[in-house]
């Protein structure tokens, strides 16, 4: 009951600053790895996440489904992804061609003031660009999740990441909001690339939070909210 009373004001602090939107990450004990994780079956227990849009432009956003759950030792996650016009950097640098392409996002906090907080971007390749990053928007790119496992594979529809991250790794980033170590400060995102038709690309930005922000901005508080780890 203490447990469960700590979390419900953990995360009424939490969205003093962020908008009050909680993902559930269920519990499962049925991954123990990637080869796991990309079957259908094992992913019954988490909760659907549609509620994707553009927040900055006044359109219908390409569906995007996420999903996530937790075991002993990792988060595990789902991204399904609409994209009929897939785009893939082709640069030679693999972080500037992750920059390049379409991608997924998922940003964790250490608190409200984004000091520090980290990132991680991948594309339709299991590619990944990562950053330890400190606001406003300094950026360490020679730094690496050690425990970041992902796969990346092309639906009909689109394109499929799994991946995971282990909890060992969030305890020593010291990313959780609340002692009981079940409370994350997160941001899940997509950059939704087309071609422009003359040779170049057209970006927009899908998110489950409208940041608040006039032009495309993750990298502030607003574009944050939380997950929960519940069993």
């Amino acid at each position: 009951m203490k447990s469960r009373l700590y979390l419900g004001v953990t995360l009424l602090l939490v969205a003093g600053v962020c908008q009050a939107k909680n993902y559930v990450i269920a519990y499962t004990d049925n991954i123990h790895s990637l080869q796991d994780a990309v079957q259908d079956s094992v992913w019954t227990k988490a909760s659907l996440l549609t509620d994707f849009s553009f927040p900055w432009i006044d359109m219908p956003a390409p569906k995007t489904e996420f999903r996530a759950l937790w075991t002993p030792t990792s988060i595990w996650f789902r991204f399904d992804v609409e994209d009929h016009d897939i785009q893939v950097g082709k640069q030679l640098d693999k972080d500037e061609a992750v920059l390049a392409s379409d991608r997924v996002e998922l940003f964790f906090s250490t608190g409200q003031a984004l000091q520090p907080y980290y990132t991680a971007e991948i594309d339709s390749q299991g590619r990944v660009f990562d950053a330890k990053a400190e606001f406003y928007r300094k950026v360490d790119q020679t730094w690496n999740w050690q425990s970041l496992e992902t796969i990346s594979s092309l639906t009909p529809n689109g394109y499929r990441v799994v991946g995971k991250f282990d909890l060992k790794e969030l305890d020593v980033l010291k990313l959780w909001q609340d002692q009981d170590h079940k409370t994350l400060m997160c941001a899940i995102m997509r950059g939704e690339f087309s071609a422009d038709g003359q040779g170049g690309q057209k970006r927009e930005w899908i998110s489950w939070i409208k940041p608040d922000s006039v032009k495309p901005d993750f990298h502030i508080p607003s574009a944050f909210s939380t997950c929960s780890l519940v069993k």
